[in-house]
């Protein structure tokens, strides 16, 4: 029913307001009315006492001028006086001025001497409320040959209360439907402010959620309100960013999933061809066989690097690969490393140089199998991809809490618009010679992710036809 905000807070209006109204009708009844009432019984009480006090205080000179006197008190208070013989019949009734109202009045039991009785009652015919208060006493008039008198009546009308409150009703009624019309215009000059900008904030969405196209929600206003653009701002760039993301994810995934595809299926069928070739009776021919059986177990080993490879880079992003850190002599992880390509290395005519500092006694931080597994590849690269008579360097540099190391070749060297992208994997600055030399694509981003899990990065420099130079660093003791 109230769907839009300035309906519920229209309707809201008008319920509180409808009970305030009420609130107010019904103390004004219960409160303020009745107080006038008590305060009229009470003014009755004063009469009624001084009526009484002037019965007893009578003589044969003054009873006249008494008697004369209740009668234009009865004129002055607008009220019927009324003295009754204990057997409840009337004795004077003094009523100048005051319209009786048609009907009976039969004074009702009270308990004792003192006690007042109060009440409130209205005759057919006449629409008119009375109030009658009676005391009963004890007043000896016998001397003025008149019966005692048992009780004293004062009636009276209550028009002026009751015109009263009808004025006053009237007044609060009205006073509610001018405040009520008031605040209709003010509720609605209130959420036409507070709708204004959040339809602004709506449209933008509904366009954004309709187009795609992110536009910026520009408001002007409360802090509340600048407060949520820019939220939702924020929220619109982090959705776009986290959707550009996706996107780049989901590139990288089908170019991952086509290149390992081809990864795979190259030495596979490399070797499946060699095999077919044997199998069809090369096995028989000793200029072939050999030499076959040796280039299927090549590709063989190519495949298994490739897949360790691939094993490797999956574990490490997705947090999965354990390292071990411990402290270790560096110099004698670069020996192992040099010791175990050089064979692969005079093999091609490139010579592998350690520059080692005997005076090093700093131990440095890592997990040393995985480190050497970057140190290999870096160097294992120098060698694959250069031409004979080519120098690698490995080396290192001591800097405040770190050592630098470098592994640098004056070697081919890398084209400039390579460079940013050598860390991506299966990424390769001649496809067909790191094909032949048996790379797998995958070696320099697993060295990447190492040596960012060691809290460092990996840097490249390279001049074509100059060489190539790589270096990270390592926390030392």
């Amino acid at each position: 029913m109230f769907k839009t905000l300035s309906s519920k807070l229209l309707f809201g209006f008008v319920v509180i307001e409808s009970i305030i109204v009420v609130l107010l009708l019904f103390s004004f009844n219960y409160i303020v009315v009745d107080q006038l009432k008590y305060q009229l019984i009470d003014e009755l009480k004063k009469e009624i006492s001084i009526i009484e006090f002037g019965l007893t205080d009578l003589d044969i000179n003054n009873f006249s001028t008494h008697i004369n006197r209740l009668e234009k008190l009865s004129a002055q208070l607008n009220s019927r006086i009324i003295l009754y013989d204990k057997q409840k019949s009337i004795l004077f009734d003094f009523s100048s001025g005051f319209d009786k109202p048609s009907g009976d009045y039969r004074i009702l039991e009270l308990a004792q001497t003192g006690n007042y009785k109060v009440e409130i009652r209205k005759f057919s015919g006449n629409p008119q409320k009375y109030l009658y208060l009676t005391k009963k006493v004890t007043i000896n008039l016998r001397q003025f040959r008149v019966r005692d008198v048992g009780f004293i009546t004062i009636v009276t009308d209550l028009s002026r209360i009751d015109y009263f409150a009808s004025e006053t009703r009237t007044k609060i009624i009205i006073a509610a439907l001018l405040i009520f019309i008031a605040g209709i215009f003010l509720i609605r000059g209130f959420t036409n402010k507070i709708i204004q900008p959040i339809n602004v904030i709506i449209n933008s969405l509904k366009e954004y959620s309709t187009t795609g196209v992110a536009k910026p929600i520009e408001l002007t206003g409360s802090e509340e309100f600048k407060f949520l653009t820019e939220s939702i701002n924020k929220l619109i760039e982090k959705i776009e960013a986290d959707f550009n993301e996706l996107k780049k994810l989901e590139k990288y995934r089908s170019e991952f999933l086509g290149n390992v595809s081809h990864e795979l299926r190259t030495p596979i069928f490399t070797i499946q061809s060699y095999l077919e070739t044997l199998i069809d009776g090369g096995i028989n021919d000793p200029e072939i066989n050999i030499r076959y059986l040796k280039k299927a177990y090549e590709n063989l080993e190519r495949l298994n690097r490739l897949l360790n490879d691939l094993i490797d880079i999956s574990q490490i992003e997705s947090k999965q690969l354990r390292f071990s850190f411990r402290y270790f002599n560096i110099n004698d992880l670069i020996q192992k490393v040099v010791d175990n390509l050089k064979l692969i290395a005079e093999q091609k005519g490139i010579t592998i140089e350690f520059q080692k500092d005997e005076n090093l006694k700093e131990l440095v931080w890592g997990d040393k199998e995985r480190l050497y597994q970057v140190l290999e590849n870096l160097v294992d690269n120098a060698i694959r991809h250069n031409p004979p008579q080519t120098v690698v360097k490995i080396y290192y540099q001591k800097l405040d809490s770190t050592l630098r190391i470098f592994v640098e070749d004056n070697g081919v060297g890398i084209p400039e618009e390579d460079l940013p992208r050598i860390f991506e994997r299966f990424y390769r600055v001649s496809k067909e010679r790191s094909r032949e030399s048996g790379g797998t694509g995958l070696g320099l981003s697993i060295a990447k992710h190492i040596i960012e899990a060691h809290e460092s990065k990996i840097f490249v420099e390279s001049k074509l036809n100059q060489g190539t130079k790589f270096y990270f660093d390592l926390k030392i003791a």
